[in-house]
């Protein structure tokens, strides 16, 4: 890794999209991902995380709930947390109809599992800078 590269840390069980890649390296340059695919507890310990791997922005695929906490620990803590935006495309049961919708875009979608088998699939649009989250 050369001292030129902004490390980002990539908090999610899938890897990043070929799309995603793109438009990191568009905005930021010479970047390299660490990508972190386990369980985190909490927001201090993704900070924690942030520092081991010298990273200084993290891409966090969490609820809203953690991410509430992880804004303002980043803010503490001079990280950037950016949300990548994912629009739904379709909702099915069927694993073929996804496959299929996958493979019309692979490098700017992905497939989710919910908890009861449906399949939401999912396209990349943008990254988003989070600051605060607000319940209202």
């Amino acid at each position: 890794m050369s001292t030129s590269e902004i490390v980002v840390l990539w908090l999610s069980r899938h890897p990043v999209l070929p799309a995603q890649m793109e438009e990191l390296r568009r905005k930021l340059g010479n970047i390299s991902i660490v990508h972190y695919n386990k369980n985190v507890a909490s927001a201090e310990e993704v900070v924690e995380l942030a520092k081991k791997y010298n990273a200084k922005i993290v891409i966090p695929i969490l609820p809203l709930s953690f991410l509430a906490k992880l804004a303002e620990e980043a803010r503490k803590n001079s990280l950037i947390v950016l949300l990548s935006k994912m629009n739904t495309v379709k909702t099915t049961k069927d694993l073929r109809e996804a496959t299929r919708l996958i493979d019309e875009a692979p490098d700017k979608r992905a497939v989710s599992t919910m908890a009861d088998g449906t399949l939401k699939v999912v396209e990349f649009q943008k990254f988003e800078k989070l600051i605060a989250v607000e319940v209202i």
